[in-house]
């Protein structure tokens, strides 16, 4: 497995650890570039920090931290927000294959994301 497919298959594991419940307020708090998780899986945005602190990795992007024992042992990447937003999205289609009837709010929160984070939808 390739380390994008991997990032891959650990932020599924994310949605899957915090549960559908969780789904729309995680979307809420991504629309406002709030980071959501628990002690063992969660994403910050760059804003979260500052240049002097320890986590700081860079002006931009999205930091999944995955702690033991939701994996082997502890790791964290950073994805750039055209490349969380398209796993966003893949998300979300998975989302409401289970729950069709809040397909305009997803759309809507989604919009929001793009426009938050400039990210250009493809036709």
């Amino acid at each position: 497995m390739t380390e994008k497919e991997n990032h891959r298959e650990l932020i599924k594991q994310f949605y899957w650890h915090m549960g559908d419940g969780d789904f729309l307020h995680i979307l809420e708090c991504i629309s406002k570039e709030i980071g959501y998780g628990d002690e063992y899986c969660r994403f910050v945005f760059a804003n979260n920090w500052e240049e002097w602190e320890e986590d700081y990795f860079g002006e931009e992007g999205v930091c999944y931290y995955f702690d033991e024992p939701a994996v082997k042992e502890d790791l964290q990447f950073v994805l750039d927000y055209d490349t969380f937003y398209r796993y966003l999205e893949e998300d979300c289609t998975t989302y409401l294959e289970k729950y069709p009837n809040n397909r305009g709010l997803v759309e809507e929160l989604l919009g929001k994301i793009r426009e938050k984070f400039n990210i250009k939808k493809e036709k």
